[in-house]
C-alpha cells in the first residue's frame, strides 16, 4: 500500500509534494525593509530557493541559476552569506545557527545554482 507522509520522492509524473528536495531546514534571513532577522523555513529544490513561515507554507522563491553567493559580514549575524539573483538589483540575505551548517547550505545552493537546467551538479562549484 502506498504511505502518506511528506518525504515522498519522485514516486509519481509531476509530483505535487516535490521533485527532488536538495536541503531544507530552519535559515535566519533579513527583511528588505525592516531590516530585521526573521526565522524561514527553507526549501531548495532543484535551482531555486523556497522560503516561508513554515514546511507548508512557502510563499517566497528565490532563482539560483547564475547567481552570486558569497559570506558575508552583516549585523554582527557570524554566519551570514548572501545570494543575488543574476540580472536582480535585489540581494538576500540569510543567516545559519553554525558555521557547519552555513557551509552546507552555501554548498547545496552553489551546486543547486551551477547544475540550473541540467540537474545533474556536474560543473563544477567553488564557494567563496
Amino acid at each position: 500500500m502506498a504511505e502518506s507522509g511528506q518525504n515522498v520522492d519522485k514516486q509519481s509524473e509531476g509530483s505535487s509534494v516535490s521533485d527532488t528536495i536538495n536541503k531544507q531546514g530552519w535559515l535566519s534571513k533579513r527583511s528588505r525593509l525592516s531590516k530585521h532577522w526573521d526565522k524561514r523555513w527553507c526549501c531548495l529544490k532543484k535551482n531555486e530557493l523556497s522560503y516561508g513561515l513554515s514546511a507548508e507554507e512557502q510563499s517566497k522563491v528565490v532563482m539560483l541559476e547564475g547567481c552570486e553567493l558569497s559570506d558575508c559580514n552583516i549585523d554582527k549575524k557570524q554566519f551570514a552569506f548572501r545570494i543575488k539573483p543574476r540580472g536582480a538589483k535585489r540581494v538576500y540575505f540569510f543567516s545559519a545557527e553554525s558555521e557547519q551548517d552555513q557551509q552546507e547550505w552555501m554548498q547545496a545552493i552553489c551546486f543547486a545554482k551551477a547544475s540550473g537546467h541540467m540537474g545533474d551538479g556536474s560543473t563544477a562549484c567553488s564557494v567563496q
